[in-house]
């Protein structure tokens, strides 16, 4: 499993030091905050939340939501 420590140094962090990554298709926000960057895994330590691609499939009621774990 990775720690924090190990995903903070492969992927950007955001203000607070975390990684945010989307907890539906494990996208990392860039520099940006763009959910632009692959990931294969949730990353243990990361704030997950949703990119704005499956904020509008998944939580704009259409579709139920499969989750990436």
């Amino acid at each position: 499993m990775s720690s924090r420590g190990d995903a903070s140094e492969k992927y950007p962090v955001d203000i607070n030091g975390f990684v945010r990554q989307c907890a539906w298709c494990r996208r990392i926000a860039d520099a940006d905050g763009r959910y632009r960057l692959p990931a294969s895994a949730l990353i243990h330590g990361a704030s997950h939340g949703c990119c704005e691609a499956c904020a509008i499939r998944f939580l704009s009621g259409g579709v139920k939501p499969r989750l990436a774990a």
